[in-house]
Parts: structure tokens; sequence; C-alpha cells
């Protein structure tokens, strides 16, 4: 394949992967380090996008690979269609380019405890969540129950057994966040609440041989 013919390949398709998961020029510019109107360049195949620290930002930001990309193949090699889900992962990936985090030692273990408590309580209403959706969103075959229990409806029902199934993820965000503000005032009182509140939701004693 031609030089020409390869650039417009690799544009083309680095453009139908970045709208097919619905992303603006300068979100992949971002990823990659250059300006939106380079992207725009790449995709146009105007500039050189064959070279290879080029194909792998374009495949790190596409999440595909790069024998896709030059047209070696007709498959992904990907297993994200969503763009939330390839914002998390993004998000997740520049937490984990942090670590170790540039803090003392009770900074980093706070701010570390904090992460571990937040993505234990996600999993926690996630679990919750589905639940909740699957049981009480719409309609509902519960309407004896509704009655029986003195709701006024099935839609009141629902919405007070939805509201119950997720109520721990409030409170326990709101605990977090007075946490957060305690630890500006008192510390050492946060970081125990912290560990506590950790301790809590941890199946696993990392600490354990």
């Amino acid at each position: 394949m031609k030089d020409k013919e390869l650039r417009k390949l690799i544009g083309s398709r680095a453009k139908q992967r970045r709208l097919e998961l619905n992303l603006t020029q300068p979100y992949v510019a971002d990823k990659m380090g250059v300006t939106a109107s380079t992207i725009l360049r790449y995709e146009n195949g105007s500039i050189d996008n064959t070279k290879k620290m080029v194909l792998e930002g374009l495949s790190e930001a596409l999440h595909v690979s790069i024998e896709w990309l030059k047209g070696e193949t007709d498959e992904y090699e990907t297993d994200i269609t969503d763009k939330k889900e390839l914002q998390i992962r993004d998000e997740m990936s520049d937490i984990l380019k942090q670590l170790p985090l540039d803090l003392d030692q009770k900074e980093d273990t706070f701010s570390k405890d904090l992460l571990l408590l937040m993505l234990k309580q996600y999993n926690l209403f996630l679990e919750s969540f589905r639940f909740a959706c699957k049981k009480y969103k719409g309609s509902s075959n519960e309407a004896d129950i509704a009655k029986a229990m003195g709701f006024e409806s099935t839609d009141e029902y629902n919405e007070i057994m939805f509201l119950r199934e997720i109520t721990h993820t409030v409170n326990a965000f709101n605990d977090m966040a007075d946490i957060i503000r305690l630890y500006s005032r008192k510390p050492e009182a946060a970081e125990q609440r912290l560990a506590t509140l950790l301790s809590e939701v941890t199946s696993e004693d990392f600490d354990s041989v």
C-alpha cells in the first residue's frame, strides 16, 4: 500500500472509531499530547500518521490495535464500545499514574484509604442499584403487598423501596464528605473515622500472609 493511501486509511479508521465512541478531537488530542488541529490532520491524512509514536498514541487513545488502524485486520481487539466506560478507564488510569502519591506518609494513607472506600462503596451501590432497578423500577406485580403495607399506590411503594435499597450509599458518601471536612481541622480524628468505615466494608485482610 502506498504511503498516501495508508495515511488516508489510518485517518479514516481513527475518525470512524472516534465518532463511534462519540469523542471529540480535543479529547483525543489531550490524550495524545497534541492539538485538536493535529488530530484533524491525522484524520484527513494531510500529515504523516504512519509513524510509530503516532500510531501508538491513536491506538491508546481510541483503544484499538495498531494493526486495525493500518488495515491489517478488521478486528478491533478491544472490549470498549461505550464512551462512558472509556472515560472511566481513562480516569482510573490517570489515578494509577499518580501512584505513589507525592505526599507524606499520613496524607498518602488517608488519600488511598479514601479512594479504597469510594471504590468499595461503589461496588456495594452497584449490587443494590441493579436489584432495585429490576424489582422496583417501572411496573410492579406487588400491588397487594403495597396495599397491605399501607401505601396509597404501587408507584409510591416502588419509590420508597427503591430508595431504601440505595440509602446506604447516600449515607456512605455523606460520611465521606464529613470526613474530608473534618480532616482540615482534626486530621487524626478524620483518619480514625475513615479507617473504621473502611474496615467495615473490607472483606479481605491485605496484611495477612
